[in-house]
């Protein structure tokens, strides 16, 4: 028996879990069923098994990387698990520095469980982690974007990847730095290892293509609403920094690129520019919304947090149209009633 016969039960045994019980398709804050089911499964196959020299396991889980150790005849190998909720196949990863472990690993795989829409079912797919690095993205630090369909990762082979191992840290900033530097259309971050003039620019935020403009307008409409639309003067300042630490793009003047200003018009009732903007950015919010990782809706939650609205977080979006009523009914119910539009969340 060797690491892929090892990597073939889980998803066998995961996958013949048909219908599979809904606790392990929750997915919400700290609580991840995916997480709950995959030791389970690893206990029942050293069960199985019954000889520990041949298969046995440890499970971290927590801030360690990867999740757990697979013992496979005397070798150790690390497992990370990953888990979507729609039938998707990418996700956010770890942090950049969390996955260059020094750990003495014959290889690190990710498990990966998506749950088949319309059915309380996981499929599973595996692969080698450096494999499925598919690009660096941004949030409080560097992450990597896991795509099991990826045809192009990170790294150029698995020497590479196990080479940074051995790194100092600022060589593994080095390694960012480069790879960063090649990829300047993308989503970058910046570690201020000099001064030189080949340090990384911030990107404007209006020289970038109209989709990705959108994408992030619609990304802080969801986190900070009760700033954004509002009847008085906006606050752009939260906003504006969650642009700049989690994407690395600026905005001369964060209100022109935002609204523009003026006025949007709804069966000839005048409302701000803003709400406007949230009404044609409908179908990015709503993406947003239902795809959103625990992650993002956690900060969403903790901006919200200042209205004092009960929220059950349940439904991620639900909770926002919750949200996005109260906003309507403080700032515009003349204007909604005159507008024949019953609550503001009937704009997405």
């Amino acid at each position: 028996m060797n690491i892929f016969d090892v990597l073939n039960l889980f998803k066998s045994k995961i996958e013949d879990l048909n219908p599979i019980n809904k606790k392990y398709l929750i997915s919400r804050g700290n609580q991840n069923g995916f997480e709950d089911l995959v030791p389970e499964i690893a206990e029942t196959i050293k069960t199985e098994i019954s000889d520990t020299t041949i298969f046995d396991y440890k499970v971290h889980l927590g801030h360690h990387f990867p999740d757990m150790d697979l013992i496979v005849n005397g070798d150790c190998f690390g497992l990370e698990l990953k888990s979507r909720s729609n039938g998707s196949w990418d996700t956010n990863g770890n942090s950049v520095f969390e996955s260059i472990t020094d750990e003495d690993y014959q290889d690190i795989f990710l498990l990966f469980g998506s749950k088949e829409p319309g059915k309380d079912h996981l499929l599973v797919r595996f692969d080698y982690y450096w494999k499925v690095t598919s690009a660096i993205n941004v949030t409080h630090s560097p992450r990597f974007k896991i795509n099991m369909d990826t045809n192009e990762s990170v790294f150029k082979d698995a020497q590479e990847y196990y080479q940074l191992r051995d790194k100092t840290e600022m060589e593994k900033v080095a390694f960012l730095q480069n790879y960063l530097k090649e990829h300047t259309t993308g989503t970058k971050w910046f570690v201020p290892q000099d001064s030189s003039s080949e340090s990384i620019k911030p990107t404007s935020l209006n020289l970038l293509p109209q989709n990705i403009q959108n994408q992030v307008k619609a990304e802080v409409l969801v986190l900070f609403p009760q700033d954004l639309i509002t009847s008085k003067k906006a606050n752009y300042a939260r906003a504006h920094e969650f642009i700049i630490t989690n994407h690395f793009y600026y905005s001369s003047s964060f209100r022109d690129f935002f609204s523009a200003g003026g006025k949007w018009e709804k069966n000839n009732v005048e409302f701000p520019q803003s709400v406007g903007t949230f009404h044609s950015l409908g179908p990015e919010i709503r993406y947003i919304l239902n795809n959103s990782n625990s992650e993002f809706q956690k900060l969403a939650y903790e901006s919200w947090n200042t209205l004092e609205l009960p929220l059950n977080k349940t439904s991620f979006f639900d909770d926002y149209c919750k949200v996005v009523d109260l906003i309507g009914r403080v700032n515009f119910y003349p204007e909604l009633q005159e507008s024949r539009i019953q609550k503001l969340s009937n704009l997405l």
